[in-house]
């Protein structure tokens, strides 16, 4: 899996930048809502990042693991949040020997699950780490909004401490893997004198709340809530079925026969 510049050799300024682009508190409030109301307790965070959620989450009792698939991010999480217990790993092959009570994909990671087959995987690594009847709360992109007021460019400035952040971004349809667009972006760092630069660029993947449905369904999962938001949809689904559906058989039975043959 791809780790771009902006979730490794860069991560801190990443870290940096987002302190006031994302609300952590309020993103914290909509999960432990859910949360609350679900009586989980046992928790696993897929993209962790930096640990800005994690700190919030452990702070309230919550029994936290986060797993994230760059170092630097993991090496970053260790720092800022001593308490908390960090994995190195891919959200689509969840090696784990423990299960959850709620498995939560916050910050809009699953849009890095640009292809089915992304979805696939992780939807169903995601299953196998659930406790029986536990919990999937995740946000995405909501397609129906991207695709309909789509924006070419944008700019981004911020401030931590003595450093100042500038990123210019260009947007372009893909479409190549459903509804997905890349993202360029130029960064700008800037502190006292010097002044670093670099660039990246990332495809992302948005879904309507249809997909969404379809993708849980198949995957032992019923929806139970969808929270529209600006730009996002919040999804809170159930595992329902111990085993694999039928769907699920027959598409990883294909993945498995496609694999020997190559």
């Amino acid at each position: 899996m791809k780790i771009f510049k902006i979730y490794s050799e860069y991560a801190r300024a990443y870290h940096e930048m987002y302190q006031s682009i994302f609300d952590y508190e309020e993103e914290f409030k909509i999960y432990d809502k859910y949360l609350s109301k679900i009586k989980a307790k046992k928790i696993l965070e897929l993209g962790c990042g930096s640990g800005n959620m994690a700190k919030l989450f452990i702070k309230n009792k919550y029994d936290y693991i986060g797993l994230d698939c760059s170092k630097e991010m993991i090496a970053l999480s260790k720092e800022f949040v001593p308490k908390g217990k960090f994995l190195l790993g891919d959200m689509r092959n969840l090696e784990l020997e423990e299960t959850f009570d709620a498995v939560l994909v916050t910050g809009r990671t699953f849009t890095h699950m640009t292809t089915n087959h992304d979805v696939m995987f992780a939807l169903n690594s995601i299953h196998e780490v659930l406790n029986h009847e536990g919990w999937l709360i995740f946000d995405n992109f909501d397609a129906s909004i991207i695709f309909t007021d789509f924006r070419e460019t944008s700019q981004n400035k911020t401030m931590f401490e003595n450093r100042k952040y500038l990123r210019l971004s260009e947007t372009s349809f893909d479409f190549n893997h459903g509804w997905t667009w890349k993202w360029k972006s130029h960064y700008e760092v800037i502190e006292e004198e010097k002044k670093e630069e670099f660039e990246d660029e990332i495809t992302l993947r948005a879904f309507t709340e249809d997909e969404l449905r379809l993708f849980l369904s198949i995957n032992g999962f019923k929806v139970c809530n969808m929270e529209k938001s600006a730009n996002a949809i919040l999804t809170v689904a159930q595992k329902i079925n111990e085993e694999k559906t039928n769907a699920q058989n027959i598409y990883f039975k294909q993945k498995l026969n496609d694999i020997s043959e190559t």
